[in-house]
């Protein structure tokens, strides 16, 4: 077959397809906090290939990864590895801690002038308050 002659859909770079090995390597690089754009070139690939086929290891690689590492120190600090013990005390009272900022009530906005002087005129009381408008004797329903 001549140059010419080829079939349409033939021309260009083969399709990208994806092995177990390169899948693995986007959760690991993604869990390391490399940028989208670096694991693209550490693959060979285009960024947005990247995205088309590692959708999901891009979205929750991290996750995957830091499971692992958590089972890993967990099975080694029941091995009785006292690194291991208390780092997973560190991180235990790190997310106790966070837990406790999320429970907490947030705070009000700050207002501005305009805001504070509106919110002063309606609280106004006593001498100064404006007057009570009149009962209606008769009811209009």
């Amino acid at each position: 077959m001549t140059e010419k002659t080829k079939a349409p859909g033939k021309r260009g770079r083969p399709t990208y397809r994806a092995s177990l090995e390169d899948r693995q390597m986007v959760e690991q690089m993604k869990f390391c906090g490399e940028s989208d754009n670096t694991i693209a070139r550490a693959l060979g690939i285009d960024p947005d290939t990247l995205r088309k086929h590692f959708l999901e290891e891009l979205a929750d690689g991290h996750a995957q990864r830091r499971k692992e590492v958590i089972g890993l120190l967990f099975g080694a600090a029941r091995s009785g590895n006292v690194a291991a013990i208390k780092k997973l005390e560190e991180m235990g009272r790190v997310a106790g801690a966070q837990e406790a900022v999320k429970q907490r009530e947030a705070k009000a906005p700050k207002l501005g002038k305009k805001e504070e002087q509106k919110l002063a005129a309606k609280a106004v009381a006593g001498k100064f308050a404006p007057p009570t408008p009149p009962k209606l004797v008769v009811d209009n329903r």
